[in-house]
């Protein structure tokens, strides 16, 4: 993947998980990750779908301005297997992320 198309879809953590599920067509996107940038006094967090069969093609779903003692929510009902990241979020920043466990990963 060379140069990705990359569409940012700016949304706040209250409207995400809504913002999301609305978009959301299992037929047409793949769910690749939840991801957090550290940038020292606030995080970026970013949930980032591809679009099957065009690789280069990228949809991420941005919150900027995160405070880290914020609830991240869950996309599990949506998503069940973001669990994953989302529970790699929590152990590696801490990161409040709802529903998830903390030291499966550290």
């Amino acid at each position: 993947m060379i140069n990705p198309e990359i569409e940012f879809i700016e949304v706040t953590l209250e409207n995400v998980v809504e913002k999301i599920t609305n978009w959301y067509d299992e037929t047409k996107y793949n769910y690749v990750t939840v991801n957090a940038t550290d940038l020292g006094d606030n995080l970026v967090i970013d949930w980032i779908f591809s679009k099957y069969y065009d690789k280069n093609k990228l949809v991420v779903f941005r919150v900027e301005n995160v405070d880290d003692t914020k609830t991240i929510p869950s996309l599990a009902k949506v998503i069940p297997s973001v669990w994953l990241a989302e529970w790699e979020l929590s152990d590696l920043f801490g990161l409040n992320v709802e529903n998830a466990a903390k030291g499966v990963f550290i």
